[in-house]
């Protein structure tokens, strides 16, 4: 099997997957079962892609290709109960939309969107897909370790910004800048790119895979130029306070100052 075969196979079941879950949301009349579980799909996708890796003997499974899946897994079991504000403002114009769509019975639309958010997906995750199919050879070296190294300081570093935030959300008339808030305006953006990069630097010991640099590339410009643009709106609204932090505290470190 061809490798643009594999990624179509997956792209096609990942929008599948994803479709269907617009489709209970829309009948449930609540947005909630999507932001909750929009990254399902990429867990089911990375399951059939180790199924057809076998399947059709495309190549061994390798400790770096179970080590990068056990990691993305990981994350997004984690996303479930994660990531509800970033996830809602990512899909903000979607969410706002898909009801007069609905009502001026543009399904088409809907489609179509929902199939360029699946795409994203699997550009965003295209490390692990492509260490899916060809993985290289079985033993660790340097770039595997410090890769599986970044994604544990990542996800230690979401983990602890999540910690923070629900300890602090029932005050609603402040927003955080102690802690890594301190040195970062956004620490949990930075241990997400953080954990991407490490799934990066393992992706590249496999055989064919540098295809997937663009993924992390567009995940980056998804982060710098739509994601933190938006958060940084929406709290320069809600605190007008934030402006004299965001004029001292630097939004990632040595990416973007201002």
């Amino acid at each position: 099997m061809s490798n643009f075969a594999y990624l179509l196979i997956l792209f096609s079941f990942n929008s599948i997957t994803l479709i269907s879950l617009i489709l209970i949301s829309i009948n449930k009349k609540s947005p909630r079962v999507l932001l909750k579980f929009l990254f399902f799909p990429v867990l089911l996708t990375l399951f059939l892609g180790v199924f057809i890796q076998l399947q059709f003997e495309i190549s061994d499974i390798s400790l770096r290709q179970l080590l990068s899946n056990l990691i993305v897994i990981l994350w997004c079991l984690k996303s479930f109960n994660a990531y509800s504000s970033i996830k809602s403002l990512l899909l903000q114009e979607f969410l706002e939309s898909i009801r007069d769509l609905i009502h001026q019975k543009k399904f088409l639309i809907i489609l179509i969107t929902a199939i360029k958010i699946s795409f994203i997906q699997i550009a965003c995750f295209s490390s692990v897909i492509s260490s899916n199919y060809l993985s290289g050879y079985s033993s660790l070296n340097f770039l595997d370790i410090l890769g599986i190294s970044f994604c544990t300081l990542g996800i230690a570093i979401e983990f602890i910004c999540e910690r923070k935030i629900k300890k602090t959300k029932q005050d609603e008339n402040k927003f955080i800048r102690t802690g890594l808030w301190s040195y970062l305006r956004h620490p949990n953006l930075a241990g997400l790119l953080l954990f991407f990069l490490g799934l990066q630097l393992i992706a590249l010991n496999g055989i064919g895979s540098q295809w997937s640099v663009m993924g992390f590339v567009m995940l980056l410009l998804i982060v710098l130029k739509k994601l933190i643009p938006l958060l940084e709106r929406q709290l320069l609204a809600k605190y007008p306070e934030y402006q004299e932090y965001r004029d001292t505290t630097p939004v990632l470190p040595t990416l973007l100052r201002r």
